[in-house]
Formats: structure tokens, C-alpha cells, sequence
């Protein structure tokens, strides 16, 4: 990562992973993570973030969110917009790595996560 004139000019595919650019980055419009999770990882729990929106973009792999009730599959191309009170999760459901970037707004936020109990 490299900033030119006052830009930050991002991320090789071979960058240590992940790569964060958050709220001093983005003058707090947006935090950025990109990275990769392989499959078997475990999904995190079922939660949500009371203060934040999440938008998961999938650059490669396949992955299934949780939505509510739902389960929505996303391969690569897919955004999937989480807003704020959403519960959810996300898991690797190939047979590859998911590499990706998620987008937390706002980025002056405190990203907050809420574990939601099953029901």
C-alpha cells in the first residue's frame, strides 16, 4: 500500500492479509477490509451491528449469507449489503478461498457486534 498525493493506491494480490483502511484513511466515511477466508473456516455467530452497514463484495470464491432467515449464495461478482439491525452471517461454502473486501459505514462509527441467539 502506497499513498500518492494524498491517494491511496492499493492492494496487491500478494499483500499480507488483511489489508485494513479505516476512519484516518477515509476521513470516517467508510472502513475497508480486503482479504481472504478459506473454506472449513467457521462462520462468526449470528449477529448484528446496531450503529453500522456492512457491504461484502466477493472478488473470488464462493460464499453463503445468512440474512435473517435466509440464506443467500454469492460467488464472484456478488455485493451483498447488510444494513444496520440485520442479523447475519457469512461463510466460505466452496472449495476455494473467498477473497473479497467488506465496507463498514460509517467508518466514525463504533462497529459494534451483537451476537443474535438462535430462536
Amino acid at each position: 500500500m502506497e499513498t500518492i498525493n494524498g491517494c491511496t493506491v492499493v492492494v496487491p494480490s500478494d499483500a499480507p492479509e488483511p489489508v485494513y483502511f479505516g476512519p484516518a484513511e477515509t476521513q470516517d466515511a467508510y472502513v475497508v477490509i480486503v482479504g481472504t477466508f478459506p473454506p472449513g473456516q467457521p462462520a462468526p455467530p449470528v449477529h448484528l451491528h446496531p450503529h453500522t452497514d456492512e457491504a461484502f463484495y466477493v472478488a473470488d470464491g464462493d460464499a453463503t449469507f445468512q440474512l435473517g432467515d435466509r440464506e443467500v449464495p454469492a460467488s464472484a461478482g456478488c455485493l451483498v449489503f447488510v444494513p444496520k439491525g440485520m442479523p447475519h452471517t457469512v461463510w466460505n461454502s466452496g472449495d476455494r478461498p473467498v477473497r473479497g473486501l467488506i465496507v463498514v459505514s460509517p467508518g466514525g462509527a463504533e462497529h459494534v457486534l451483537v451476537p443474535v441467539e438462535a430462536g
